[in-house]
């Protein structure tokens, strides 16, 4: 079946950034409203979802570009232009001090070398850097890089096994209502969500996906599940 790349209007969280990258790995901003370094957060919950993804038996992966070296808990905003408040793992205490699952926080260039090494796990997360998620680079820049990328997973047997690709941003700059676009060989051709959800409703659908419990806001009804384009 051919895949299909379906949009969703998806209403993100706050300004600035981080408070919604702990949204979308938590169900909850976790009383977090700005953009300071992980020294300044160390969130002491274990409720988020990876950890509900290893306590099921399943692998993940966060690949951060431009991060120096796995697990790095340097909590800083370089080298280069990677910026560890969009890396929402390096701010919780089960990650940071647990080495097996601080491993699985890694630099970019794994990623590639995963996938076509068959070697990609069940869940995975990519964070671009500031030049490539167009917060500090432009359209084109972004498009080339998701270009790249999007052909790389649609050429692997992760995807080819069923895997389901979510692109979305942190927030928006100019409106609150941010696209989210579903990849996937099993979405109907056409399919289109009319009603505008949240980073809840992302975090939802992926939770209903690996079958684990609901986290803080995603177990509301109005969350607005994004599970249909799947």
């Amino acid at each position: 079946m051919a895949s299909h790349a379906e949009r969703y209007g998806n209403v993100p969280g706050l300004h600035p950034s981080e408070p919604n990258y702990l949204w979308m790995e938590a169900g909850s901003t976790l009383g977090v409203t700005d953009d300071a370094e992980p020294v300044n957060h160390k969130l002491t919950t274990s409720q988020h979802l990876v950890t509900l993804l290893k306590n099921a038996g399943l692998a993940w992966k966060a690949y951060q570009e431009d991060m120096p070296k796995p697990c790095d808990l340097t909590d800083t905003y370089s080298p280069g232009n990677y910026d560890v408040n969009h890396n929402p793992f390096a701010y919780f205490d089960s990650i940071r001090r647990d080495h097996a699952q601080c491993d699985r926080v890694v630099p970019f260039t794994q990623f590639s070398t995963d996938l076509s090494g068959n070697t990609a796990p069940d869940f995975i997360w990519v964070s671009p850097n500031l030049i490539n998620d167009m917060h500090d680079g432009n359209y084109a820049q972004g498009d080339d890089f998701l270009r790249k990328q999007v052909s790389i997973a649609l050429a692997s047997r992760w995807y080819q096994a069923g895997g389901i690709i979510i692109i979305t941003f942190d927030e928006g700059e100019t409106t609150e209502q941010v696209a989210t676009i579903v990849i996937s060989q099993h979405t109907p051709r056409g399919m289109r969500l009319t009603t505008a959800g949240s980073h809840y409703g992302t975090l939802r659908a992926i939770e209903e996906t690996y079958a684990v419990p609901l986290l803080g806001g995603a177990a509301s009804p109005s969350s607005g599940d994004l599970r249909a384009l799947f």
